[in-house]
């Protein structure tokens, strides 16, 4: 092999390189990302199940309340 082909090589072995090295960390971070908007979504729906069940205790308190008026 003569010294252009081994200057070409590295030329190339460098470009693939700073080419790979950002696309792989750009993959990584989509899949933290994914992760957290995952998990995110899944503390709103508990919330939402949550909200539900005080919502319906407070309606049923406020139908009290109201009985409650009604009869004095």
């Amino acid at each position: 092999m003569g010294d252009n082909t081994i200057i070409v090589v590295a030329g190339f072995l460098v470009t693939v390189i700073s080419l790979v090295t950002p696309i792989i960390k750009l993959n990584t971070t989509i899949t933290k990302l994914n992760v957290t908007v995952d998990n995110i979504n899944k503390v709103l729906q508990d919330n939402d199940k949550v909200f539900k069940t005080h919502d319906e205790k407070l309606q049923n308190h406020e139908v009290r309340i109201d009985r409650l008026e009604r009869k004095k």
